[in-house]
């Protein structure tokens, strides 16, 4: 085995010890992160989080309220999209009665030539 081969190889489980670490760390700031805010909730008075509650809930409120103007605005889109497709139909159902009925008359025709 080369020199290069075996410093190839460390540097390979260099760098993936390294990714551990990494994601170790991350894990534990991220954890840390949460206790932290676990505490400060704990440290609030029953008014504070009184009014953080209500601040949810109204931040809440504010999202369900948007995801409804979202929603009706998508259901007026496919209601339109809806009558458009039905004008169409109606337009293809007229179109294709009429080929029935050229067709009626062409046959009608051919008969009548055939007898004649």
């Amino acid at each position: 085995m080369t020199a290069h081969a075996i410093a190839s190889t460390f540097d390979r489980g260099g760098l993936a010890l390294a990714g551990v670490a990494a994601s170790i760390i991350q894990d534990r700031r991220d954890l840390q992160a949460d206790l932290d805010a676990e505490q400060a909730v704990r440290n609030l008075s029953a008014a504070q989080r009184a009014v953080f509650a209500v601040e949810r809930q109204r931040q809440a409120l504010v999202a369900a309220q948007k995801e409804v103007i979202r929603v009706r605005a998508e259901a007026a889109s496919i209601r339109a999209e809806n009558a458009r497709l039905r004008d169409e139909l109606a337009r293809m159902r007229s179109r294709a009665l009429e080929a029935e009925g050229r067709l009626v008359r062409l046959g009608k025709a051919a008969a009548a030539r055939r007898a004649a």
